[in-house]
């Protein structure tokens, strides 16, 4: 499918008086497209610092973030990339909007809008559609929103607010905003860290099929069974890439989760987990 994001030497420095504090230490990292990706590690490893970073939300001291392969809105044909080490901040701004959906710990649904103006949000803001580049009118828009809610439970919630919402049907209707414009990348920082595990799963199902329809994912965890779920796992330890686990070719992808997550658990426990 193609590189989609490349991270080299990607370095982020913190200081406290004259000492210095390496969150993220020259990380080197590759996501394919169409792959679920998930970074692990302990608290206060980096794992969040290094998803802000990727997503532009905080800058980088050293090193490059460059996405390719992107969904070009003007030729197909053409492969539209960007280094967000050239990038000034309001061209990072346009181009989350445009190629990028992120997920919250915390679901920041906007308490005075239903559902579905949560949802219709961001294809306000961009207005055109991310695959094909033109206009898409109230009626596209509307018919987009819908067949997601009703593609992931939440058909009968459209006109609630999120305070008449469970955690987890507040949750999916976050991860349905992120994607309705259908973004390049979907990064997720602890999607589930505040659901109960029913909810988790209903979470974990639905980023499983958008993976499965070719979204891909960049998710942050310390949940095992959450990261099972993956395609491949980075472990970052004290800001650094200190090790990686790949799914695929191993002969369990089909088998049963508990089957990835004993995989996991060893991977997880040479480095000291």
């Amino acid at each position: 499918m193609g590189k989609l994001l490349e991270v080299k030497n990607l370095t982020k420095r913190y200081y406290e008086g004259t000492a210095e504090n390496l969150v993220v230490d020259h990380v080197n990292m590759e996501v394919d497209s169409g792959e679920f990706v998930v970074i692990m590690g302990a608290s206060g490893s980096g794992k969040t610092s290094l998803l802000h970073l990727i997503a532009g939300i905080d800058d980088f001291d050293e090193g490059t973030v460059r996405f390719s392969n992107l969904k070009n809105t003007d030729d197909a044909r053409k492969e539209r990339a960007v280094d967000f080490g050239r990038m000034k901040e309001k061209e990072k701004s346009v181009f989350r909007r445009s190629d990028m959906g992120i997920v919250f710990q915390q679901q920041c649904l906007i308490p005075d809008l239903t559902v579905y103006e949560n949802i219709m949000l961001p294809m306000m803001l961009v207005r055109s559609d991310a695959v094909s580049g033109r206009f898409l009118p109230r009626q596209s828009r509307k018919d987009r929103i819908f067949g997601l809610c009703a593609r992931f439970g939440l058909q009968e919630h459209v006109n609630k607010y999120p305070s008449q919402l469970s955690g987890g049907q507040q949750q999916r209707a976050a991860i349905l905003r992120s994607v309705v414009n259908r973004p390049s990348l979907l990064l997720c920082d602890e999607p589930t860290g505040n659901l109960n595990q029913a909810q988790t799963q209903l979470v974990m199902e639905l980023l499983n099929e958008l993976n499965q329809n070719g979204q891909t994912i960049l998710l942050v965890t310390h949940d095992t069974k959450v990261a099972a779920r993956g395609s491949r796992i980075i472990y970052i330890q004290d800001g650094r890439m200190e090790g990686e686990l790949s799914f695929a070719g191993q002969g369990i992808l089909e088998r049963e989760a508990r089957d990835k997550e004993q995989v996991l658990m060893d991977f997880l426990k040479e480095r000291g987990w």
